[in-house]
């Protein structure tokens, strides 16, 4: 028998809590009435067949109420924009839907052993799950299907598969995902070939759940990183995903994560003759870093895994029991130390070559590079990038603000907003002084985060994009070209820019993608606005920039990069330092 969040409360606390008289009625009415899966307009509905004394009165608590039964394990409710609006009652029927989705093939129905089990067999293979297949598994129960548009965004949310061709024309086998579980194509590490430049191998050795993590790890470079999955050539192409490996293509590199006993193993390469970029290594690390941090932070053990080296260049070898402490390498200060692994022959390791793909260390050897010349390079086009999205961009942005609303009359147009659509735009307190201010400064402080709320929240006249809703993480499609979607444009670019902001490098592939998107949107946006873009945005890409320049520019999106991070802490602590619903005895 389900549990209330009162009973829950008692047995793990040993205390009483007291909640609101709402939560109490509504949580009786959610789970009396059987349902599976509720729409929050559904849930608002039953609210109001309660007194009226005890109805939920705004959104406010509506989302707090969610959340503390979300944090309870009572049901399923996340914040995004895509999984909010629905909210998963029963929590074991959610599980046993992926529990069929992985069956072995003794007990999936015989509607799939009948008619797909050759497609089934592929699935069980690879872990390449196609749509049809879905529904074959699902077939004997009605609910699933009924409800698979809500229960497949939270089985990506949790990282449990991950659609494959989300971003792609879709092809006529209709959806794919791919379950890290099922898969069981064994992986060959012959990364160490003479054609490839390898980085050292950077590990998180785990006490316990290390496969669990991997699984989902795959899943989450796939879905929140962005990592293009490589192809294999030598086997028509298909994507190179293991049982215990996942090959990525990034940022011109190809990057490695791959599992060997309790042991995340993460490497980048390159083919020779071109040589792997530190700056690049260096932020792929801070991106798995902050993946397995989140990916764990609901475990009860803090200390789950230890960060180190292996002392040998080949990933997955299951003959190194290496393992050298990443604290313990940093404490040495020689360029080189006698390793401590059991291996019979004694040998030393390269202390600022193993560390220095992976972490900042001062050295006064001066024949270790800072950087390459292909890194000065990419920093230029760093720099460029961030001078024609702080200028170009962002003017583009404001005079579209202006296209609707006058400087003048923003900041009144912003407080005759509902509460609810006031506080999804999260403004912070220098935000709300640039509102103040532009009645006489104008929008000329007005950043890209600051104008996208506004143009988002309030501008009704301004086309929307595409797909009908604001603050997808995808760029928008090709043929998606609505004021609305090079708005959203902007915001990304922005955002991808900060991403390279540990390594202040852009490869030169990904600048020529990003600056002809760039004069796309500025060509589409003059033809709305009736200013000039394409101008500046021309000049800019032809300037030899000093290095003083760059410097400034640098730093410039740097400061950006720190400041988001501040106000994001700033949102943390408040939610920490709001007073708890109800009281304790």
């Amino acid at each position: 028998m389900k549990k209330s969040i009162v009973e829950l409360f008692t047995d793990e606390i040993n205390t009483k809590v007291e909640l609101p008289s709402s939560w109490a009625l509504m949580e009786q009415l959610l789970y009396e009435g059987g349902w599976k899966v509720l729409s929050l307009s559904e849930i608002w509905k039953l609210n109001t067949s309660l007194p009226d004394e005890y109805q939920i009165k705004k959104d406010k608590e509506m989302s707090e109420f969610l959340k503390c039964f979300h944090d309870n394990g009572l049901l399923l409710n996340f914040g995004e924009a895509d999984l909010r609006e629905h909210v998963i009652l029963d929590i074991q029927w959610f599980a046993n839907a992926f529990s069929k989705i992985i069956a072995d093939e003794n007990h999936i129905n015989k509607d799939c052993k009948r008619k797909l089990i050759k497609e089934w067999k592929s699935f069980n293979k690879t872990g390449e799950l196609k749509d049809k297949v879905i529904n074959a598994l699902w077939k004997d129960e009605p609910s699933y299907l009924k409800h698979k548009s809500e229960i497949m965004p939270y089985m990506e949310k949790l990282q449990m598969l991950v659609p494959l061709n989300a971003y792609e024309a879709v092809s006529e086998g209709g959806m794919s995902w791919y379950v890290p579980c099922m898969n069981k194509k064994q992986f060959k590490a012959d990364f160490c070939e003479d054609k490839w430049e390898c980085s050292s191998i950077f590990c998180y050795r785990f006490s316990s759940f290390a496969m669990f993590v991997f699984y989902r790890l795959v899943a989450y470079c796939i879905s929140s990183l962005r990592w293009s999955v490589a192809k294999d050539e030598d086997n028509e192409g298909s994507p190179c995903l293991y049982q215990t490996g996942a090959v990525f293509d990034h940022n011109e590199h190809t990057v490695v994560v791959g599992i060997c006993n309790d042991d995340i193993q993460l490497q980048v390469l390159r083919i020779k003759p071109l040589t792997v970029e530190k700056g690049v290594s260096n932020e792929i690390g801070v991106s798995i870093d902050k993946a397995i941090k989140k990916l764990t932070e609901t475990f009860i053990d803090t200390k789950i895994f230890h960060r180190g080296y292996k002392c040998q260049n080949i990933i997955c070898n299951e003959k190194d029991l290496s393992f050298t402490l990443s604290s313990e390498l940093s404490e040495i200060k020689a360029e080189e130390t006698q390793c401590k692994c059991q291996l019979r022959e004694k040998h030393v390791i390269n202390v600022q070559r193993t560390q220095g793909f992976w972490e900042k260390r001062e050295s006064s050897d001066s024949s270790t590079p800072v950087a390459s010349g292909q890194n000065l390079e990419g920093r230029s086009r760093f720099a460029k990038l961030g001078m024609a999205t702080n200028d170009v961009l962002n003017k583009a942005c404001r005079d579209v603000l202006e296209s609707e609303i006058p400087a003048s009359d923003i900041e009144k147009e912003v407080n005759l907003l509902s509460n609810k659509k006031r506080n999804n735009m999260k403004l912070y307190t220098h935000q709300e002084d640039l509102l103040k201010k532009a009645k006489n400064s104008g929008y000329e402080e007005f950043d890209i985060s600051l104008t996208y709320k506004c143009i988002r929240n309030i501008c009704s006249t301004i086309p929307k994009p595409t797909k009908g809703k604001w603050g997808y993480d995808t760029m928008p499609a090709a043929g998606e070209v609505t004021v609305g979607d090079d708005i959203e444009r902007i915001r990304l670019i922005r955002n991808e820019l900060t991403a390279h902001v540990s390594s202040a490098s852009i490869p030169q592939k990904e600048f020529n993608d990003t600056w002809s998107m760039m004069s796309d949107i500025c060509r589409r946006l003059e033809t709305f606005t009736g200013k000039k873009y394409l101008d500046d945005l021309n000049y800019i890409e032809k300037l030899t920039l000093r290095r003083e320049d760059e410097n400034a520019i640098i730093e410039k999106v740097k400061l950006q990069e720190i400041l988001e991070k501040m106000k994001s802490n700033v949102l943390e602590f408040e939610k920490i330092l709001k007073p708890n619903v109800g009281a304790t005895n």
